[in-house]
């Protein structure tokens, strides 16, 4: 079964060959497009990308989407300047305004982008990087899949590297190969989340972490650490795991048993908002008040904290100025034959916003 994205590949390219939208002839906007095929916006960004990384049109920033002389300007368009995105996630959570990022700082140097996602999983990385392979990129920024255990696909980034093709990795690192990371510094993310919640005399402590991908291990150990320097024992139930395909199905049953048992929290810290959101549905269907009886902590500041009600607090991402900071970093990285220092790797001191999910124990 095609994806979204294909379909409206597919449909431009008919138009760029059967003549209907002529060489240097703008085509339809975003919105229309959205519009003409029914699909989100990142739909059509990735659709444009790849066309634009297969030569097919071309962007003018401000002014809009054109077919490309594809038939003629061969040379031209061979010389433009290629960078894959490989994310885990596209069109959801705080995945538009790190891509959002990236895309502002390439397309203001006319560099392409060809956007592809792996959903964490570790096959579709798997196919996309044999896709990238056979493809000219001349950078790759990469989210790691499933990043808490070791990488079947090292072997296809290996051979990425060995052509020269500069990688740059977010939110997390594979530690076989020698890349530029930027992340958060999610341990102590973890620290502070959890010391918030102490701070307020909770000590009925639960945290909630996704355990496939390394942030969630590493903010796991930052809850852990900050209540055994609390003298906070663990206990059964203290800790809540679960592995990225169990979002929808296995974790919301965990939580609400964890939610109505004897030994219930009083505070939890989450792995993300996305989360610490379903958290706080399954307490209002219980009719435990939210920060009343129960303080909810997530972690990324995304979108979610703010329309959330109560308001969330959480520990912050620095997601859009992620992605212009890995854009940058690609675009030195293509014009220095490779070149980095370890110096050129960032991590973010993540910063608490307290909002009105947490509140004093009584």
């Amino acid at each position: 079964m095609k994806h979204k994205y294909e379909e409206v590949e597919e449909k431009i390219i008919d138009w760029a060959v059967k003549g209907k939208y002529k060489p240097h002839e703008k085509i339809p906007t975003e919105s229309e497009l959205m519009e003409m095929f029914s699909v989100s916006r990142h739909t059509i960004r990735k659709a444009i990308g790849d066309l634009v990384a297969m030569q097919y049109v071309y962007r003018i920033q401000g002014s809009g989407i054109y077919i490309s002389d594809w038939t003629e300007n061969r040379e031209y368009l061979k010389n433009t300047k290629n960078v894959a995105v490989l994310t885990t996630h596209i069109s959801n959570y705080i995945f538009p305004d790190i891509i959002k990022g990236m895309e502002d700082t390439l397309y203001s140097e006319s560099y392409s982008l060809l956007l592809s996602s792996t959903n964490n999983n570790v096959m579709f990385e798997n196919s996309n990087l044999k896709n990238l392979l056979a493809h000219k990129i001349d950078g790759l920024i990469l989210e790691p899949t499933k990043s808490a255990y070791q990488s079947p696909n090292i072997g296809y980034l290996n051979n990425i590297i060995s052509k020269n093709i500069p990688v740059v990795t977010l939110n997390a690192s594979y530690p076989e190969i020698n890349t530029p990371s930027l992340k958060v510094d999610d341990f102590k993310g973890g620290k502070l989340a959890t010391n918030h919640l102490i701070s307020l005399g909770h000590r009925k402590l639960m945290g909630i972490f996704k355990v496939d991908d390394s942030q969630g291990i590493n903010r796991m150990n930052g809850f852990i650490s900050e209540c055994q320097e609390n003298n906070i024992p663990p206990s059964p139930g203290q800790i809540l795991t679960y592995l990225s395909e169990e979002i929808s199905s296995s974790l919301p049953e965990k939580i609400e048993y964890a939610l109505k048992s004897e030994k219930k929290p009083s505070g939890v810290f989450c792995y993300n908002d996305e989360i610490a959101y379903i958290v706080l549905t399954i307490a209002n269907k219980l009719n435990i008040k939210v920060p009343e009886e129960l303080s909810i902590v997530g972690f990324d500041d995304s979108n979610l904290a703010v329309i959330m009600q109560p308001k969330l607090t959480t520990i912050t991402h620095p997601k859009e100025q992620m992605g212009k900071d890995a854009a940058k970093l690609i675009i030195n990285l293509i014009n220095n034959s490779n070149h980095f220092e370890t110096s050129d790797s960032i991590v973010y001191e993540p910063k608490l916003i307290i909002r009105d999910s947490t509140l004093k124990l009584k």
